[in-house]
């Protein structure tokens, strides 16, 4: 008889929840959504490839591979090889989110980047029409520079920064607690702010984006690099004017290095 009571209590009070769910709308927090992985693993549906020279959906050359759950960039290129350039994008827009992206390097570097260190990146917020650097935020992948923040198309943002280094074209970020100063970044065609230090490691390893309204930040294997609020780019209908960037594509760089990347997950965040 205590266990029928217990059912009937239980039963009682599930159906009340769903009743003040309905009459009462519950705070949205990122506790209440799991990860979902935006790459199968299989195939690139849900998102499309831009090359120069072959444009949307074209890849003549099999640039982009996908093996055993990961994406191989330039597989069948030859180390020296003169290749082109681009990127694998979502085809949705994205906001208030938290991505989780691995990726690893490859042994093989190309034309035209050759002799220059090796090279790709995460794009968030991109927006505008596909080229080849789109108007976009970028968590930087390059050799010795994993998690820098680069913005390509006017895009400016506020953060903090090593005071000793705020007159440089590219300031290194320093969280207030450590004695960083306020400053606006970008405007240029492309800019850059340096991490403040490198957690990359050897194999694998994991990317993280927490963008929510207008800021973000970069983390790589767990270590926060830097920061970034107020995001915003130029206003279409307003010369001088600036609307903050809060949404938009997710790209995977594609520039002239071989890379491999897998586990691509996304989690809603509650806006802010």
């Amino acid at each position: 008889m205590e266990c029928l009571l217990q059912r009937g209590l239980k039963s009682c009070l599930a159906f009340a929840c769903v009743i003040v769910t309905f009459l009462i709308p519950c705070p949205v927090t990122a506790e209440d959504f799991g990860w979902t992985k935006i790459f199968n693993g299989e195939n690139l549906d849900g998102w499309y490839t831009y090359l120069q020279g072959h444009g949307r959906n074209s890849d003549p050359e099999r640039i982009v591979t996908i093996e055993d759950g990961t994406i191989h960039l330039y597989k069948n290129s030859k180390h020296g090889d003169q290749v082109v350039m681009g990127y694998i994008g979502t085809i949705a827009e994205h906001s208030d989110y938290h991505l989780r992206v691995e990726y690893k390097w490859g042994e093989k570097k190309f034309e035209p980047r050759f002799k220059l260190l090796q090279d790709a990146g995460i794009y968030y917020h991109m927006v505008g029409e596909d080229m080849v650097w789109p108007r976009a935020l970028q968590f930087q992948v390059e050799a010795t520079n994993v998690g820098d923040i680069v913005t390509v198309g006017n895009i400016q943002y506020d953060t903090t920064v090593d005071p000793e280094t705020k007159e440089d074209n590219k300031p290194t970020f320093m969280l207030p607690a450590d004695g960083g100063i306020p400053h606006t970044h970008g405007l240029s065609g492309i800019s850059y702010l340096a991490r403040r230090e490198l957690h990359e490691k050897p194999g694998w390893n994991v990317i993280e984006v927490i963008a929510r309204g207008d800021r973000a930040e970069h983390r790589l294997n767990g270590h926060l690099l830097c920061q970034l609020e107020k995001a915003r780019q130029p206003n279409p209908d307003s010369k001088g004017e600036f609307v903050p960037l809060t949404q938009g594509r997710i790209l995977l760089e594609i520039e002239a290095a071989e890379m491999f990347f897998r586990n691509i997950d996304i989690k809603l965040l509650n806006p802010l």
